[in-house]
């Protein structure tokens, strides 16, 4: 389980992105970014997905991971669209 402390450097870095397509972090570059140990990568993709839920952030199996510039085939998350984007979105519909 993640501590309190660990739960908001992660909400921050994923919320804390320029307009527009926010960065997508594998977990391993996540957990470094946020200073976790890698022994509690469980713990953060649990983390992550119950983030998933609740629309604060996105998920996806496989791609490239903008931290490190790797493939990978394992979950990458990123942060929640931009209100900007979301209203594109809406106009565009």
């Amino acid at each position: 389980m993640l501590s309190r402390a660990q739960e908001a450097r992660v909400r921050e870095v994923l919320g804390s992105h320029p307009p527009g397509t926010p960065p997508a972090y594998c977990l391993e570059h996540l957990a470094a970014r946020t200073q976790i140990p890698v022994a509690h990568l469980a713990d953060l993709a649990a983390f992550v997905r119950n983030l998933r839920a609740y629309g604060a952030c996105q998920i996806r199996y496989g791609g490239i991971c903008d931290a490190g510039g790797h493939e990978t085939g394992r979950l990458l998350t990123s942060g929640p669209p931009t209100p900007i984007a979301i209203q594109v979105v809406r106009d565009l519909g």
